[in-house]
């Protein structure tokens, strides 16, 4: 309890999920949402010097030896492996995401300290968040003949009893703990569920009704009580509640909506439903799931069945908590939940989806990899999770099976874009870029046949096959695609940004690529790249005591960028602050700068700068209007 996690940078803007690629020598590019947290304890040290300390001894138990004459095989002694040691490795593996392991880890130590209710609360947590159900179920007995009203040890085996059918053990389990926990969303949740089973409709309501006590949780009473008036053939009641779920932020969520329209195509309401998809296409434009939730109404097929048991009613439970969990950051509490979701109903394709996604968020690719593809081939999920397992066979390194799956996906599907864009842009990311640049031609082509005209949500399409024009030095295509861009979205920030550092590098339409910044920086004023564009701007137009201004700023959202210190070495440099400008320069070599900078940077170390050339006089005489 003593520990507190610190992160490396002074400051870093977690609640962003963006890093970003160089392109070319200053240009940023937002790319995948990953972000790396270098975790430390403060007190590992301590650990560690006990750890050491207890190999040392072990290593020297034996006092007759000294160090030079090996001791005789008859009088060795065997050390056994070290709890402690063990307790060490499993909180090193904890912090590297690899819980598997440190299951392992923590249930050698449990076994030398079996009383630890601690000990044995974290091992039973690790054991289910793994889906090592029956070692968690055992964790679980034994952590309520200690702690009675243990809130997981008795959600773990409420949920078994639901899945045995037991429903009188469940309801027991659920009543002997009265935490205010996440036990408030579960307990009358689950009672609903078993009350429903009985034909005790009204029952079933009155358990949701609890939930009124806190108004956070009044999305999840009007879900679940659309899902249980239709379990109970009150069709009426159920798109009532339906109705109300849609009316919260709650309505957004793609479950809520896919589970209704197959709720009014079962009604018969077939036309209502795809008008209701059709409403989330025009949100989420690209989204797999969606598109392929769409095709199967149109083809007169339902989603899937509704749900006919209160084990698969459990499952929905638990997976609606693990989905509002995952939206809030909180990862490992989701691969709990979707667990206990699949504990429950195992071919629950939505379910593995999500335990693929914590599985991705913690970078165990190989892991998210075997669970997509165990999403069944009619599910509505299938594309997406054979999209995903191409995401990560790129992030395992595995290009050319990613783009290999990729490419046979979009000959297999003629007029879908799905597939291309995520292809496109992992060409992209690879630097092939004529073979980026063809992709993104196809997706285009596709579209026409599909729309009679193009949509906003569009631009982000000519945004990225900009890019690859300009990347392969073919400016004037480059330039149409990011000024059609601005078209579909005026204010985007990555587009105005890209596109006006473009126009100041090559020293033309200058004042209008001020502005175009300074509008990014506007809708983005903590994002360090584009802070650092507007510093540049400034350097550029020899403005040095406004570049150093925003440059400091940059870095100090950015502490790790070597391209933002070596920016601000420079503003430092030509504002007269020659010793703050070694320093920085210095900082970006520490930083990993790559080979060809490291050595720019080294010559400016030993030469400085040369003489300045400001844009407003260097292109004296060119087009440096709003052109």
């Amino acid at each position: 309890k003593s520990m507190h996690k610190i992160v490396c940078t002074a400051k870093l803007a977690i609640s962003k999920i963006r890093c970003r690629i160089l392109l070319g020598r200053y240009r940023r590019e937002w790319v995948a949402p990953t972000i790396q947290i270098c975790r430390l304890r403060w007190n590992f040290g301590i650990w560690l010097t006990a750890a050491l300390s207890l190999i040392f001894i072990s290593s020297c138990v034996d006092g007759k030896h000294n160090g030079n004459v090996p001791p005789d095989n008859k009088t060795r002694i065997q050390v056994s492996p070290s709890p402690l040691g063990h307790y060490l490795s499993a909180r090193i593996a904890q912090d590297e995401m690899d819980s598997g392991r440190a299951a392992n880890f923590y249930e050698v130590a449990l076994s030398a300290n079996p009383e630890n209710q601690a000990l044995l609360r974290q091992t039973m947590m690790l054991m289910l968040a793994e889906g090592r159900f029956s070692q968690a179920i055992g964790l679980a007995k034994r952590r309520i003949v200690k702690r009675h009203d243990a809130p997981m040890a008795r959600l773990m085996l409420a949920a078994r009893a639901i899945r045995m059918n037991n429903f009188t053990a469940a309801q027991k389990h659920l009543s002997n703990t009265k935490r205010k926990n996440y036990m408030s969303l579960f307990k009358p949740l689950l009672l609903a569920w078993i009350n429903a089973a009985d034909n005790r409709f009204e029952k079933a309501l009155e358990a949701l009704n609890q939930l009124r006590e806190r108004r956070a949780l009044t999305p999840f009473r009007n879900y679940h009580t659309a899902l249980i008036s239709d379990f109970s053939g009150r069709y009426d009641a159920a798109r009532q509640a339906y109705e109300k779920t849609l009316e919260h932020n709650a309505g957004r969520a793609t479950r809520v909506r896919l589970n209704y329209g197959n709720f009014l195509h079962r009604q018969g309401r077939s036309a209502d439903a795809i008008k209701l998809f059709h409403r989330m296409l025009d949100r989420k434009p690209q989204n797999p799931v969606i598109i392929a939730a769409l095709g199967r109404l149109k083809n007169g097929a339902t989603l899937w069945p509704p749900i006919k048991s209160v084990a698969e009613g459990a499952a929905e439970t638990f997976l609606t908590a693990g989905q509002a969990f995952s939206s809030s950051h909180g990862i490992e509490t989701a691969r709990i939940y979707s667990q206990l979701a699949l504990y429950l109903r195992p071919d629950f394709d939505a379910a593995k989806m999500l335990l693929a996604e914590t599985f991705e968020s913690e970078k165990r690719h190989e892991d998210a990899i075997t669970v997509y593809q165990n999403v069944r081939k009619k599910s509505p999920f299938f594309w997406s999770a054979r999209i995903r397992v191409a995401a990560n066979m790129n992030n395992l390194g595995r290009i050319s099976e990613a783009v290999a799956l990729l490419r046979s996906m979009a000959i297999e599907k003629p007029t879908d874009t799905a597939a291309l864009i995520i292809l496109a842009r992992i060409l992209r990311a690879k630097e092939r870029f004529k073979e980026t640049i063809s992709s993104y031609n196809q997706i285009f082509k596709r579209i026409y046949v599909q729309n009679t005209e193009l949509k906003n949500h569009h631009w982000i399409l000519f945004y990225e096959r900009g890019i690859a024009y300009e990347r392969s030095n073919q400016w004037a295509a480059a330039e149409k695609d990011l000024l059609k861009a601005l078209e579909f979205a005026p204010d985007q920030p990555q587009v105005l940004n890209y596109l006006g550092y473009s126009w100041i590098e090559q020293g033309v339409k200058l004042e209008r690529a001020r502005k175009m910044i300074e509008t990014a920086i506007s809708k983005r004023p903590d994002d360090g790249f584009v802070t650092d564009s507007l510093g540049w701007v400034f350097y550029r137009l020899g403005r040095y005591e406004e570049a150093v201004k925003h440059l400091e700023r940059a870095v100090e959202l950015r502490p790790q960028d070597p391209i933002i210190n070596d920016h601000l070495g420079d503003a430092y440099w030509r504002a007269g602050r020659k010793r703050e400008a070694q320093f920085q320069w210095r900082h970006a070599i520490d930083l990993g700068a790559d080979e060809k900078m490291s050595t720019e940077i080294r010559a400016k170390q030993a030469n400085g700068l040369g003489p300045a050339k400001p844009l407003s006089l260097q292109y004296k005489g060119k087009n440096n209007s709003s052109g």
